[in-house]
């Protein structure tokens, strides 16, 4: 596990704020689990249920930009208290959901609460831990409770769904995020003084961005039913045609989601780009393997999530490794290091055939996607937020985490199209090698997006220089692990 130890004075408040992407993660995998019984709880289609879990992803990727610039003006403390308290009521609404309609509303006032949330959480963090080593052991222990977030969630969710009731899926959120808003009321530092009031931050980019999002996931998903006839390609349009407006938005708003000073910043448009790609790659992988145990070798909802824990627990194995290799190198050879374990990873799962074995067709694989997950997630993110001006930390940390969902997002619509372009959803029983050929395009597709990653590290991400390794070596407190951005100032605790 990555060290807690010698994380400075500020080890409690560091641990609390890790709790955000792990709330936001175990919620998730929770919910996921449950998908079938709400189906048949409340009477909704297949499609309908699937955007009970597509809503969240899309909202929260839509709205965190908002989220992180919220944070700039009003205060991180402060947004992180009410968002948990949101997050709180949010998930007892849907727990007491009588139909789909009330449950899909709950859960969108779910998704808002944790697009202020994590972004929050990441701005206090930046803020209060200095630059360099301490930084990166903080951000190695966030990344590591993001993974045991989403190993919490399939036990948990595994456990309540089989025992409770699909209800608890989202009870148990509830106490959880009461407890972190009385710690966090305790422990987290009070807010430095914000800007003069000026302009509100650009909510209409926000709704053009969210409405962008949920049209080319819907046209994605779509491609597998429709094909590309008239309709998904009018969608594609509209998604084009909100992106459009988005970024004709953003160059004319007082206040704009993306200030012009992170997009002069080279490492931040790197490292978001990577993680992009890194989510669409390896999203997937979890919800394709669950469609594998489960339907070609009938394993039970429970079992599966317990076979795919290698793919969330690698943080947990190797990402103390991970935080020294980037101490050393910098980001652009760990994060090719993990291109190349996952790459592999995905090659192999390209491979799965309906008489392959658990242990020997898809163990292997699994395990090296996890193995590389680290490097891959502890690289982009420091690289993203290394040389941000704290003005400006709130956006970068929104901009970090809304890359990581709208990735997650595109990257499972993107598999599922492949999936679905197999012939499935005839409504007759699963046909063994229908299955698994969906399957191996959908990894192929994986595959193909970690290549991009590969390409994003390869070019994007900038050498350390000779002088910058040996300081690092010896953990230097002014080291950064990448090039200074000369656009931006480093922030310092």
């Amino acid at each position: 596990m990555p060290p807690t130890e010698q994380l400075g004075p500020r080890t409690s408040v560091v641990v609390l704020l890790s709790f955000a992407p792990l709330l936001a993660n175990a919620d998730a995998g929770l919910v996921v689990l449950a998908l079938p019984d709400i189906q048949h709880g409340l009477g909704m289609t297949l499609a309908g249920a699937h955007w009970v879990t597509n809503l969240y992803v899309l909202l929260i990727g839509g709205l965190q930009l908002l989220g992180g610039r919220l944070c700039d003006r009003a205060g991180s403390r402060r947004l992180l208290l009410l968002s948990l308290a949101g997050f709180a009521v949010a998930s007892a609404f849907c727990a007491a959901a009588p139909n789909g309609p009330v449950l899909l509303l709950a859960r969108a006032g779910q998704a808002v609460a944790a697009a202020v949330m994590v972004p929050a959480a990441m701005c206090i963090l930046l803020t209060s831990v200095a630059d360099g080593p301490e930084r990166r052991r903080a951000l190695a222990l966030w990344a590591a409770s993001g993974g045991i977030g989403s190993v919490a969630g399939v036990l948990g969710g595994g456990l309540a769904v089989s025992q409770l009731g699909w209800r608890w899926a989202f009870l148990l959120n509830v106490p959880v995020a009461l407890a972190a808003l009385v710690a966090a009321r305790r422990l987290c530092p009070a807010d430095q003084a914000t800007r003069a009031r000026g302009s509100a931050p650009d909510v209409q980019g926000a709704l053009f961005l969210v409405g962008s999002l949920l049209a080319l996931v819907y046209a994605l998903v779509g491609t597998s039913e429709r094909g590309l006839g008239p309709v998904t390609w009018a969608v594609f349009a509209v998604s084009g045609l909100l992106a459009a407006l988005f970024l004709r938005r953003q160059a004319r708003a007082a206040e704009p989601l993306l200030p012009a000073v992170l997009l002069r910043n080279r490492s931040l448009g790197a490292g978001a780009l990577g993680i992009v790609f890194v989510a669409a790659a390896t999203g997937p992988v979890v919800f394709l393997g669950s469609v594998y145990l489960q339907e070609v070798h009938g394993y039970a909802a429970w079992a599966a999530g317990c076979a795919l824990l290698p793919v969330v627990g690698g943080v947990i194995v190797v990402g103390r490794i991970c935080s020294r290799l980037l101490g050393r190198l910098g980001p652009r050879v760990p994060c090719l290091t993990g291109c190349a374990l996952s790459g592999s990873g995905l090659l192999l799962l390209t491979q799965v055939s309906p008489s392959s074995s658990y242990a020997t067709g898809l163990l292997p694989g699994l395990a090296l996607v996890g193995a590389g997950l680290p490097f891959l997630w502890m690289a982009c993110e420091i690289a993203a937020v290394s040389g941000v001006s704290r003005c400006a930390v709130g956006a970068a940390a929104g901009v970090v985490q809304c890359a990581g969902q709208i990735g997650a997002a595109v990257g499972l619509a993107l598999a599922v199209s492949a999936y679905g372009a197999a012939g499935h959803g005839s409504g007759g029983p699963a046909d063994p090698a229908l299955l698994t050929t969906g399957l191996s395009r959908a990894f192929w597709v994986c595959a193909a997006l970690m290549a991009c990653a590969a390409l994003t590290a390869r070019f994007g991400l900038r050498p350390v220089r000779r002088e910058a390794v040996a300081e690092s070596a010896g953990y230097a407190p002014s080291s950064t692990g990448v090039a200074p951005d000369q656009s931006a100032v480093p922030v310092r605790g």
